[in-house]
């Protein structure tokens, strides 16, 4: 029997359609991205800075992430050219702090906002109150808008810096809310300690957790979801670090074999207008699980040598991610030196023709901006977004890392809620 779901409150709209047998299971499932905006249309022909401006308007959650894509491939373009582009420790620590607060605040939306509402919709159960997390993320928004000025759709970082100049105050506040942060995380999250969560992944404790993650994990091992949601085992990260794994085995990962794929858009016939991401002609997954099986992050590789890459461990990655990016946030503020320039001007973007590329790891996974500059205009301007690797609608020979993880899914609520696992975003999707 084939069933048509609509995805809701995932920055966007999708269409799950999905062919089940008698007893419901799930035999085949396809994803379908119904709307289409061409970000990447809308930049060509402009001033090559408008992208600081119009590529964070992509996404409502993640524009930061492509704010500094976008400024990371304008200056891959002046260093193709030969011009001299200079970025202090500074700039480039005031950068990574703004990136870690938008994965920081996106975790924990995805928690209470998406997955605890879902969960407890599926149990008829009333979800814990999602509106306690909305506090704690306005604050950590305005940790990231003391140094970009606002958040969403910053545009503060441009070629060779950033635009702030802060001081000892803004570190200071900074770093009142970081333990502001730590405190939510650690009483209402976790109910733990972050070394005692961390613990939990060597001993398989994670369900025993008293906070609202422990909660949610309880209603997987209430649907028998827990160890379902796996999908190929392949990962990739492209970042400051380019990594991929294949049946085990991790190798640097090589831009060369990154490709797109439209044989199933509207375009071509097919049902949606999302593009697939292949590495190699394969779905790889990316964001928080590619990242910490990638990077080795302790407790997560023991999780994944025993659980495979299961819902049970995707959930656990968001989650071990926030603890990540609180610790790297507080050690970053503390380092900073503010005796650097903020920004050094590099030669005018006028003068500039060339080709670049700018990647970033955004909160669902490697995010890809491509252009070419002509005269400091831009004649042709290209996205691969993290749903686009995790989201991919696949032949069946050669399924999307999301398309795999459903087929199998009990019922066709269950394999929505899995999907739910991988953080959608429409409008990323299909930009």
């Amino acid at each position: 029997m084939i069933t048509h779901e609509l995805i809701e409150r995932i920055e966007g709209e999708a269409v799950l359609e999905f062919n089940t047998d008698t007893d419901g299971t799930v035999q085949e499932a396809d994803i379908r991205f119904l709307h289409f905006r061409g970000m990447e249309a809308i930049l060509e022909g402009r001033n090559a800075l408008d992208a600081l401006v119009i590529a964070p308007r992509v996404c409502g959650i993640c524009g930061h992430s492509h704010l500094i894509a976008a400024v990371r491939m304008l200056e891959n373009i002046y260093i193709n050219t030969g011009a001299k582009i200079t970025l202090s420790s500074k700039a480039k620590g005031i950068r990574e702090i703004t990136r870690l607060c938008e994965l920081l605040q996106n975790h924990i939306k995805w928690l209470y906002l998406v997955m605890l509402h879902e969960a407890g919709k599926l149990a008829n159960e009333e979800p814990p109150v999602a509106l306690k997390a909305l506090y704690i993320t306005t604050q950590i928004n305005q940790l990231c808008a003391l140094f970009s000025g606002q958040w969403p759709h910053s545009s503060y970082a441009l070629p060779g810096g950033v635009t702030c100049d802060p001081t000892y105050i803004e570190v200071m506040q900074g770093l009142k809310i970081v333990s502001d942060v730590e405190k939510f995380v650690t009483d209402e999250i976790l109910g733990c300690s972050f070394e005692n969560f961390e613990s939990t992944f060597h001993d398989d404790t994670s369900l025993q957790l008293s906070g609202d993650f422990g909660k949610l994990l309880r209603y997987f091992e209430r649907f028998n979801l827990l160890e379902t949601g796996k999908s190929h085992q392949r990962f990739l990260m492209l970042g400051d670090e380019r990594l991929a794994m294949s049946e085990n085995e991790m190798s640097i990962a090589d831009l060369f074999f990154i490709s797109e794929d439209s044989s199933n858009t509207f375009e071509k016939g097919g049902k949606t207008y999302a593009k697939n991401a292949l590495y190699n002609n394969l779905f790889y997954e990316t964001g928080p699980l590619a990242r910490a099986i990638l990077t080795q992050r302790s407790g997560m590789t023991t999780l994944y040598r025993k659980h495979g890459d299961s819902s049970l461990i995707r959930l656990n990655a968001r989650m071990d991610e926030i603890v990540y990016c609180v610790r790297k946030i507080r050690n970053l503020l503390n380092t900073l030196d503010l005796s650097e320039p903020s920004f050094v001007a590099p030669l005018s973007i006028e003068n500039i023709s060339g080709t670049g590329i700018g990647i970033v790891e955004a909160p669902r996974g490697s995010l890809i901006h491509t252009a070419k500059v002509e005269k400091g205009k831009i004649v042709t301007y290209s996205m691969i977004t993290p749903t686009q690797w995790n989201l991919g609608n696949g032949q069946y020979s050669n399924l999307g890392v999301a398309q795999k993880a459903m087929i199998g899914a009990e019922s066709i609520e269950k394999a929505s809620l899995i999907f739910r696992t991988f953080d959608v975003c429409s409008v990323c999707t299909t930009h």
